[in-house]
């Protein structure tokens, strides 16, 4: 019951669906159609598990606030490299089996369009290698429910010089921007993968005026990190963690006042995820 107290505080703020639990009662019309979650119980409609009522055209469904992720055509995800196969990668990416990147979907050196080799075949560990991690877009889910991901543009490639903090997917909606580099003092990168996984980073090299993740893919080399880009990189995963744990949604405005009122606090950052100061830094977004 807090967590779903916590939850409606921050909706109205949010736009986000409904909130139920197992055996509320959902408010549906007429030659509705009842999806996933939903029973019907005597003359109404009742939710199974507790998540967000969600509602597509006369399709009704409830969607749970802890589950796997199943992805969606679009979607920016993080995801770490666990194999690499004859002509593609496999990634994990929090869903119930492995992603799978087609060495055709990958960005070649030079942003170069021409038809993939046997030589690119053979040099697919110096794109990508076992445990690392990238950002990917979902290009398409297969019927069986297997995600096929893409790393075409500057946009997308591997992530470095930073860490990975995974909160539930739940709090991470689809934004206007899902790779943001965060003004000082903050002065670091985030990329919120809307399967739950955000990575927070020193940021990345600039080539002319764009931005680029896959700037040296082929030859990746990683930056020294000084203590104080470190010291900003865990206060801003700190604060992040801090939103999950009170079920606030993972945005840049939300991570950008924690960080500000952590720092106002006077707060190292190893001590923001203590019960007490975590109550303290998010007490502005609470009070909203």
């Amino acid at each position: 019951a807090s967590v779903i107290g916590r939850q409606d505080s921050t909706a109205s703020s949010a736009k986000r669906a409904k909130i139920v639990a197992p055996s509320d009662s959902i408010l549906t019309e007429p030659g509705c159609l009842k999806g996933k979650g939903i029973v019907q119980f005597q003359e109404e409609h009742v939710a199974t598990v507790c998540g967000t009522v969600e509602r597509i055209n006369k399709l009704v469904h409830v969607k749970p606030i802890k589950h796997r992720y199943s992805g969606n055509v679009g979607d920016v995800v993080v995801g770490r490299v666990v194999d690499v196969l004859d002509k593609s990668w496999r990634v994990d990416i929090g869903s119930s089996t492995h992603a799978s990147l087609p060495l055709g979907a990958v960005a070649l050196p030079d942003a170069e369009q021409r038809k993939r080799t046997d030589e690119d075949a053979l040099r697919m560990t110096e794109v990508f290698s076992v445990n690392e991690v990238m950002s990917a877009e979902v290009q398409k889910v297969q019927d069986s429910g297997d995600v096929v991901l893409q790393t075409r543009t500057a946009r997308y490639g591997k992530l470095q010089n930073g860490l990975l903090v995974q909160v539930p997917q739940i709090l991470v909606s689809r934004q206007s921007q899902h790779i943001v580099s965060l003004a000082p003092p903050m002065a670091c990168m985030v990329v919120l993968g809307n399967n739950g996984w955000v990575w927070v980073c020193k940021p990345p090299k600039r080539t002319g005026d764009i931005q680029s993740l896959n700037f040296s893919q082929m030859e990746i080399t990683y930056d020294q990190v000084s203590l104080a880009e470190r010291e900003r990189i865990c206060r801003v995963r700190n604060c992040i963690e801090c939103l999950a744990t009170a079920w606030l949604d993972i945005t840049v405005s939300n991570i950008s006042a924690t960080f500000q009122e952590s720092v106002s606090l006077k707060l190292p950052p190893k001590d923001i995820l203590i019960k007490a100061n975590a109550a303290l830094v998010l007490a502005p977004l609470v009070s909203k």
